[in-house]
């Protein structure tokens, strides 16, 4: 935005220009020789370029006089971001396809497309199954996680044959233990149930809650699942999933248990989860002034030597 913070001063524009044009009668008497002078007389183009640049140095030194300033909204915002670890699990059962293709490349995608919703947050990701390990610390660099989320695959855990949920939590609260966001998150998501490990699940939950740390569990698989027979399928309930402990565990921290049962269900965990942990943002604005008085009072004080040049050196005056 454009403005004058002393306007007032404009009136004097006119009033220099009407005075600088006003005729006046000049009294004198025609003496012969002048010829010579008739081409810088008061007409010509020649003389008025040293009038014209002095109208014009004091046009401009009135207009920095009203002091011309461009003036900038900005705003501040304050961001209270959330920290969030990722805990996975990647036991070999992760590729049952009760999911299409298999339930890890369904929680990888699901998981990519939540990542890029939180662009105010730190992101970490904790792998898991008979141990656990971070995968990535906690960053702002979404592409990072996104790129090393994408190529996860069961073989990135030796002892994948066992789940070891209360490790993965324990590394993730290790995660999280110095952080000084005023939210801290756990999504632990996994498909089967705790045999293996040294911390215990409901162990690592308690330190979670003495460090206020919330923790949210996604149960993943169907509730019947296929298995193959001779002559075709047969389906059976799928009682791998403990969703005892997973129930406790979020309960005890002040966080939700949800269960996918398929790709759908998987989805509005995620839309609910993003909207359970949002980021606080708190915007105020300020406005800063460019000042554009100095580079005019430049130009007219070039103008001003310039039509003094003009005015008394390279043009004779006849008295």
């Amino acid at each position: 935005m454009f403005k004058f913070a002393s306007p007032y001063f404009l009136i004097l524009i006119p009033i220099i220009t009407y005075l600088f044009f006003r005729k006046q009668k000049v009294i004198g008497i025609k003496v012969p020789g002048v010829k010579p002078f008739k081409k810088y007389e008061l007409k010509s183009k020649k003389y008025l370029i040293g009038k014209l640049s002095i109208l014009l140095s004091l046009i401009l030194m009135c207009i920095a006089l009203a002091r011309p300033q461009i003036i900038s909204e900005n705003k501040i915002v304050k961001k209270d971001g959330i920290d969030i670890v990722i805990a996975l699990d990647l036991s070999r059962s992760m590729l049952q396809n009760d999911f299409k293709p298999n339930r890890l490349e369904t929680a990888k995608k699901l998981l990519e497309s939540f990542i890029d919703k939180r662009a105010n947050d730190r992101v970490s990701l904790v792998v898991f199954g008979g141990d656990a390990y971070t995968k990535v610390p906690l960053t702002f660099d979404h592409n990072v996680v996104k790129a090393i989320t994408s190529k996860l695959t069961t073989d990135d855990i030796t002892s994948n044959n066992r789940t070891a949920i209360g490790m993965g939590l324990g590394v993730s609260l290790n995660r999280l233990k110095d952080s000084e966001a005023k939210s801290k998150v756990i999504i632990l998501m996994t498909d089967g149930e705790n045999n293996s490990g040294e911390m215990s699940p409901m162990g690592a939950g308690e330190i979670a809650k003495e460090l206020d740390i919330k923790i949210y569990t996604i149960g993943i698989g169907a509730k019947e699942i296929q298995i193959p027979v001779p002559f075709g399928h047969t389906t059976i309930k799928n009682n791998e999933l403990d969703e005892n402990l997973l129930k406790n565990i979020a309960s005890m921290t002040g966080g939700e248990y949800f269960r996918a049962s398929n790709e759908r269900e998987f989805q509005e965990i995620f839309n609910k989860i993003d909207h359970l942990e949002k980021t606080k943002l708190d915007g105020r604005s300020y406005y800063e002034k460019e000042e554009l008085y100095e580079n005019l009072l430049k130009i007219a004080l070039l103008l001003l030597v310039i039509g003094a040049f003009f005015e008394y050196k390279k043009y004779i005056k006849i008295p």
